[in-house]
């Protein structure tokens, strides 16, 4: 039985999905004065993605500062697809830290292209007491997961759209690799943002992009 949901891992697709790159005007991050990263691109002509589609967006960037403190609130962005511009709406930052510049990730992140693979049984475990396998691939053999039910941390995730109030789709999951699994997405490469992971919600209606962030 097809489960919904993917992992996303690096190779070649007939669809447009990516990580790393530039093909978004990201928004400079207020707390340390450099564009946010562009972390995947995933092209909504892949009709497994159909439940994301509006109408108006042919893609859904995924994006935060990950040298920062930024990403450790809720942020939200708006998207403006004709032009290809991404809008900070909401980032309430109080801790104001910044990474050492020698463990900064680059901007932008060098691109890859990915795809799609259908996610394990143990990837969506039936129970809570069932999450340990899941947990542990999750970051040693990819690094996202997208659709299907998320793979909470702690405790659910609001959903509620900053703008209209209505629920919002989930998106995407993105953690950190890690330390014996570097290289999933870009060869030689090394995505790495700490013990967390980093939940996707977009409003249709609204074209609202919004991240939450929990850790282990």
């Amino acid at each position: 039985m097809r489960r919904e949901g993917y992992r996303v891992i690096k190779g070649i697709d007939k669809y447009l999905h990516s990580f790393g790159g530039d093909s978004w005007n990201t928004p400079i991050c207020p707390n340390c004065d450099t564009n946010l990263h562009l972390i995947f691109n995933f092209d909504l002509k892949d009709n497994r993605l159909e439940k994301l589609s509006n109408g108006q967006l042919d893609r859904i960037p995924l994006i935060s500062c990950l040298n920062c403190s930024s990403y450790w609130s809720t942020q939200v962005f708006e998207i403006e697809p004709r032009t290809g511009t991404i809008t900070i709406l909401k980032q309430t930052d109080g801790e104001k830290w910044i990474s050492e510049k020698e463990d900064h990730l680059p901007n932008p992140l060098p691109f890859s292209n990915v795809k799609f693979e259908e996610l394990y049984e143990t990837d969506t475990p039936s129970n809570e007491g069932d999450t340990d396998k899941a947990f542990e691939d999750f970051g040693s053999e990819y690094i996202c997961r997208i659709l299907g039910e998320p793979l909470i941390a702690t405790e659910p995730i609001q959903n509620k759209c900053y703008s209209c109030n209505e629920d919002m789709e989930y998106v995407a999951t993105i953690c950190s690799e890690d330390f014996d699994s570097e290289g999933l997405v870009h060869e030689g490469f090394t995505f790495n943002f700490g013990e967390s992971f980093l939940y996707f919600y977009i409003c249709k209606s609204c074209n609202l992009l919004q991240t939450e962030m929990q850790s282990t």
